[in-house]
């Protein structure tokens, strides 16, 4: 009776039935809650896990097609969006880990500049070599760049974003990080 039940509501959501998609919020929010927060140990993740897999349903309602029951669905969209925040979360902490990393190399830096008193025009000095140094990469190149280390988006949501494939969005940022590379090694040979 309730896969039925489920699958007439399905059908009204793909006609954009938001009246159906409120019942089976309703139905599946609490479980797939509490399964979310089992995979990821956050209380608030999960709950941006579980709008996430509903508001996807609805965004893409027009192209879902469903072979099990509407639980089974649910319960791998909310699976699959709780591996993707794990990842997600991986790399924010590789990148924070970087960012402190290369943090500590700086204060060492100016720590050492401080002695003759020049750390502040050196760090005025560095930051508009940055800045010059990324507004000097091609456009493309520079946006996504910009996106990704700036706004923090992942190469999924840069290549939706800009409507692009992800291995555009991964070639041009593989070239950013050359050309800034290749820019900064020979400041610091």
């Amino acid at each position: 009776m309730s896969d039925s039940l489920d699958h007439n509501l399905f059908r009204k959501i793909k006609m954009g039935d938001k009246a159906a998609l409120e019942l089976i919020y309703k139905k599946y929010y609490t479980g797939l809650y509490y399964y979310a927060k089992k995979i990821v140990g956050q209380s608030t993740a999960a709950e941006d896990i579980v709008q996430e897999t509903f508001l996807k349903i609805w965004e893409n309602k027009a192209s879902i097609v469903i072979n099990t029951s509407l639980s089974s669905y649910l319960y791998r969209s909310a699976y699959n969006n709780s591996l993707n925040f794990l990842k997600h979360s991986q790399v924010i902490e590789k990148h924070k880990k970087y960012q402190k990393e290369q943090l500590e190399i700086a204060k060492s830096y100016f720590e050492i500049s401080c002695e003759n008193g020049q750390s502040i025009l050196i760090a005025k000095e560095f930051d508009k070599q940055i800045e010059d140094a990324i507004q000097n990469l091609p456009e493309k190149c520079r946006i996504i760049f910009k996106l990704s280390r700036f706004d923090g988006l992942k190469n999924k949501e840069i290549a939706a974003h800009l409507n692009i494939s992800i291995n555009t969005v991964q070639t041009q940022m593989s070239l950013a990080i050359k050309k800034l590379r290749n820019k900064f090694s020979k400041l610091f040979d």
